[in-house]
């Protein structure tokens, strides 16, 4: 099991590149002039995709749980991480959250939605700042919880926003394939942000986190084909670097649990 943990990062970030690339021919063949969709095999292909990798990732969980090894449930048991390079790809995952929260902010001063889409810039920010800390406070003895709780729901804060902004954007949209995506990509952000939000809670899912993790990451970078500010795109960029680097870490910190062995009497006799 060395190994699987990089494999399965890798895994998803394949499946999202192959997405993005599946996604764009989609918005150049799929859709006319006008933002219409015209008949296309690419509007039934996408969702197959998107089907196909939480297949995929679950085989893929399924494989885990038959050798018999298991993330932990505790916070600073599954984040923690000695290897330098964990921390300098997370300060880059923020670095990069914060500056398309900046250019989200500076440019988005003429559009209709403007109050929330500077609401959407503070929390990408704010987020950014809070992905390193919640992986430096996971290398304590003593976890802060009290720290980590409100820094873990920040993303779920922000996908949550962004979800409301995409439909308040699209309510009187008729086309449905235009926007589906980024609102899928909103709901997916904010049901993994809550999964790794679980650990800090004490309601720990590891195998709904991975899972949820992994998925999150394709799709962000699946949504990169579409059309919006550059913010909210590296925005998504870093969201898949934070996922991609949870579940790294997250597997790398796989434990091995104990096999279940269940007794069974009959007549007086114990048969395993």
């Amino acid at each position: 099991m060395r190994n699987k943990p990089l494999e399965l990062t890798l895994y998803a970030a394949g499946a999202g590149a192959f997405g993005v690339f599946l996604r764009w021919l989609e918005d150049q063949l799929a859709f006319n002039e006008e933002g219409l969709a015209d008949p296309s095999a690419f509007h039934y292909l996408v969702p197959l995709f998107l089907v196909a990798c939480v297949v995929v990732f679950w085989r893929f969980q399924q494989e885990i749980e038959r050798k018999h090894w298991a993330v932990p449930t505790e916070l600073g048991k599954a984040f923690s991480s000695e290897l330098q390079l964990h921390t300098a790809l997370s300060i880059l995952a923020g670095f990069v959250m914060i500056l398309g929260g900046l250019l989200l902010f500076a440019k988005s001063e003429t559009d209709r939605y403007v109050g929330m889409l500077r609401l959407l810039a503070a929390l990408a920010m704010l987020s950014g700042i809070a992905f390193p800390l919640v992986l430096l406070e996971a290398k304590r003895t003593a976890p802060r919880l009290s720290l980590l709780c409100p820094l873990m729901l920040l993303p779920l804060l922000l996908y949550a926003v962004w979800l409301i902004l995409s439909y308040r954007k699209n309510a009187i949209n008729s086309v449905p394939l235009n926007y589906g995506m980024d609102m899928l990509t909103a709901i997916i952000g904010m049901i993994a942000s809550f999964r790794m939000a679980g650990f800090a809670f004490g309601a720990a899912k590891p195998k709904r986190a991975v899972l949820s993790g992994m998925l999150c990451a394709s799709i962000c970078i699946m949504s990169l084909a579409d059309d919006r500010y550059t913010g909210m795109q590296m925005i998504l960029l870093a969201t898949a670097g934070e996922m991609l680097l949870y579940n790294w870490i997250m597997l790398q910190n796989m434990v091995q649990v104990e096999r279940k062995v269940v007794v069974q009497k009959d007549d007086g006799f114990e048969h395993l």
